[in-house]
């Protein structure tokens, strides 16, 4: 999505972090027309939180830094599709309200019923075409971003998932019937 993002800042002003909640906006209510529901406010938070931290970003990773050596720079790419995938792969565990483009690639997955894997790539696809219109930074790290983002998701998401079950004692509940839970509350 950094790539539309750029796209659009270049041909029509506004930051990349404005950008981000412009199009997660326009995402929310797809998802709330398609869906027949109400808008997700929580949804709007969400992009206006990610808008702003997009723009602090920017301006610190000037600060940081940035390798020049190829070796280097797919370490980098690397670690970050990893971090990405892990951190959609967790807070969606939450079942909180998506981001918008979370919530659209959630979407996509249950319109169409395929997997999650698939539909995040079909989403990135959708985008980077998007930003390929708009002249934005497409590169082979983009490319690969597309290709292994929702595979990667779709891997570790059901990792997740039964990790959080766990965790929350899910699998073990035990129903209590009606002479414990009398038992208990003497």
């Amino acid at each position: 999505m950094p790539a539309l993002l750029v796209g659009l800042q270049q041909t029509f002003g506004l930051t990349v972090g404005s950008w981000e909640f412009i199009i997660g906006a326009i995402f929310v209510i797809i998802i709330a027309i398609v869906r027949r529901n109400r808008l997700d406010i929580l949804a709007f938070l969400t992009a206006i939180l990610t808008g702003v931290g997009i723009d602090i970003w920017l301006y610190l990773i000037s600060l940081v830094f940035i390798p020049d050596q190829w070796l280097g720079k797919i370490a980098y790419l690397a670690m970050g599709v990893i971090f990405i995938a892990s951190g959609v792969s967790i807070y969606l565990q939450a079942k909180f309200s998506p981001t918008p483009p979370d919530g659209m690639q959630i979407l996509i997955e249950e319109y169409f019923k395929i997997k999650v894997s698939t539909a995040r790539t079909v989403f990135s696809a959708f985008i980077v075409t998007g930003a390929f219109f708009l002249d934005g930074p497409i590169g082979i790290g983009t490319i690969i971003m597309v290709f292994t983002l929702g595979p990667i998701i779709g891997f570790l998401y059901p990792i997740f998932q039964k990790y959080f079950m766990m965790l929350s004692g899910y699998p073990t509940v035990k129903v209590l019937d009606q002479q414990e839970a009398k038992n208990k509350t003497i």
